[in-house]
């Protein structure tokens, strides 16, 4: 299954579900949850952060995060 960061620049996907770590939480306030969909606006190299668009909201992920939200 597919991760968030594995994802290429002008994809979109839903959230299947995250993985379970302390982070959680904190994903799922900022609206990343089950069914949510998505697009990559931008994807910085060497293992930066990436850009997402959720809903009208832009938010910028760590790699560290984007690995943990699995996506369909």
């Amino acid at each position: 299954m597919n991760t968030l960061y594995k994802l290429n620049i002008n994809t979109i996907g839903k959230v299947s579900h995250l993985s379970n770590s302390k982070s959680v939480a904190r994903l799922s306030d900022m609206g990343i949850i089950p069914d949510a969909q998505f697009r990559i606006i931008k994807k910085n190299p060497f293992g930066g952060p990436i850009q997402i668009k959720l809903n009208d909201s832009y938010l910028i992920l760590r790699k560290e995060d984007a690995n943990k939200i699995f996506v369909k």
